[in-house]
């Protein structure tokens, strides 16, 4: 863990990893023609690989085969503090494949909290996994 000049700690991967593998809610950034999109979305963080119960539409032919960033934060308002964790790697609609990490991932259980049918699985393989905090700092007048 390092604290860089501007007073961001730069968080250790395993650290960054247990954020992801205890959180639940989190944004996945595509971009379809040619625009970034972010889209909140419920995930289960498993193996190395973020996964996503989602519907045919924008964000799963945005995501498929592409690169992906997939970002968790958590913020304290009074306090002025928080961190935030980005995972970047590619998008794979594992829905119908056959690998034995995909038929596992197939298995786990991703609870969307929207209502409608979502038939579809995104698993965004984690190339890089970053994260970094900041606070502490008094806000104006204090």
């Amino acid at each position: 863990m390092e604290t860089g000049s501007s007073g961001l700690e730069v968080l250790a991967e395993e650290e960054c990893v247990a954020l992801l593998a205890g959180a639940q809610v989190g944004r996945v950034a595509v971009v379809v023609g040619g625009q970034p999109l972010i889209f909140p979305v419920n995930y289960l963080f498993e193996g190395g690989a973020v996964v996503v119960r989602t519907n045919v539409g924008t964000m799963l032919s945005g995501a498929s085969l592409a690169h992906v960033a997939f970002e968790i934060d958590d913020f304290d308002t009074e306090r002025r503090s928080g961190w935030s964790v980005l995972v970047q790697g590619v998008g794979h609609d594992i829905t119908d494949s056959l690998d034995p990490t995909s038929e596992h991932l197939q298995t786990v259980e991703v609870s969307p909290w929207v209502p409608g049918d979502k038939p579809r699985l995104l698993r965004i393989d984690a190339r890089t996994i970053t994260g970094r905090r900041f606070g502490g700092q008094p806000g104006p007048g204090r």
